[in-house]
């Protein structure tokens, strides 16, 4: 089982600030039960760099909510950061994005668009009669959502096995190759993780870890947390976590309630 609660970002316009508040209200079960974990800009605080905070919750979100209005696509930041950073951790696989049709909008033709949208039918939430009803079908399947991303994998159906000889062996080829999504390196037999059966191998030159839990290529399990895939980025100095010590390579799960390690450079 993985572990709760799931982190949820809001990103909305500010003109829509009451509308985030009530549907926060109807997520509130979903907090009290400790399922999930919101965070919006409204809780900066004093000093805050506000970019680096909005973005560390942004890319350490498992769910990423799209508050969509007129205001949230005429915003430059709403529309051409928050947005463009929420898609692409979506089509890496590393967070789930779901646009939420707060007032009626020409969208449908947005990036987002191929996004199954809430309230059901992408009907907006100020066309309803009832505007609770609406809230209330929005925290619905974002319970669903959770309870979809709380669920233990299960086995996956067994295929035949890519022979040794179909790839070049990360031991005796002259170019080091790696999956980007679980770590495995050539020559490993094992189907790659989630849903995907084949590996996507490609060459690296330089040294590789994953941030959150210091797997290294050639590290065949999955990442920690609710986190499926590695993120690897490539490192030329030595790092250490100064919590637990862990060095890049080292894959258990950092101490105390820490998921993840917090990498740094040593001199």
């Amino acid at each position: 089982m993985n572990a709760l609660p799931i982190n949820i970002f809001y990103a909305y316009a500010k003109e829509d600030e009451k509308l985030r508040i009530q549907l926060e209200k109807h997520l509130s079960l979903l907090k009290r039960q400790g399922i999930i974990s919101g965070w919006h800009f409204r809780m900066l605080t004093g000093g805050d760099e506000w970019r680096e905070k909005i973005d560390h919750h942004l890319n350490n979100s498992q769910v990423i909510l799209l508050l969509i209005s007129s205001d949230f696509i005429s915003s430059h930041y709403c529309y051409d950061v928050e947005m463009k950073t929420a898609l692409e951790l979506h089509n890496s696989q590393k967070a789930r994005v779901i646009p939420v049709i707060l007032r009626p909008v020409d969208w449908y033709t947005s990036p987002f668009s191929k996004l199954q949208a809430l309230p059901s039918g992408g009907k907006p939430v100020t066309q309803w009669p009832n505007r609770d009803k609406a809230f209330l079908d929005i925290a619905q399947g974002i319970r669903q959502v959770c309870q979809n991303l709380l669920q233990p994998k299960t086995a996956h159906t067994q295929v035949p096995s890519t022979p040794h000889n179909a790839l070049p062996s990360s031991k005796h080829s002259t170019i080091s190759l790696y999956c980007t999504r679980c770590g495995a390196t050539a020559g490993d037999r094992s189907e790659c993780i989630g849903l995907h059966t084949y590996h996507d191998f490609r060459p690296y030159s330089q040294k590789l870890y994953c941030p959150r839990c210091g797997a290294v290529p050639g590290h065949r399990s999955e990442c920690v947390g609710l986190n499926t895939y590695h993120d690897f980025q490539p490192y030329s100095q030595k790092l250490y976590c100064p919590r637990c010590g862990a060095v890049p390579g080292h894959r258990s799960e950092c101490v105390g309630l820490n998921i993840y390690h917090d990498f740094q450079p040593y001199p």
